[in-house]
């Protein structure tokens, strides 16, 4: 619920299913709901993520270096966990490391 809330903040058009169609939605339901009701209409899915998830998303699909903030922040939180990987198995596999921290900091809304 808090990918939707977060995507709607950033001006993302909710939908809600009304019986099997989905039209725009005339209200946000609240933190609290649970439903599987509502969406963020597809043409707003990259609303659901922030600026440092974008930016690992980024350099999932191209490492090259970029010297915005937004690349240094994600440098930085990714940095924090590659400490943690087991160099004797080969090389990790840092762009799908960066897609899954990129999907975690989307649901705390970054």
């Amino acid at each position: 619920m808090s990918r939707l809330l977060f995507a709607a903040a950033r001006g993302a058009r909710i939908q809600t299913n009304d019986r099997g169609g989905w039209l725009d939605a005339a209200y946000i339901p609240t933190a609290d709901y649970k439903g599987d009701d509502f969406r963020i209409h597809p043409d707003d899915e990259h609303l659901q993520y922030g600026h440092i998830s974008t930016a690992l998303r980024e350099m999932a699909e191209d490492p090259k270096y970029n010297s915005s903030w937004e690349h240094f922040l994600a440098n930085s939180a990714a940095n924090e966990f590659t400490e943690y990987f087991d160099s004797r198995q080969g090389e990790p596999d840092y762009p799908l490391f960066y897609l899954i921290l990129a999907e975690f900091l989307a649901d705390e809304g970054m």
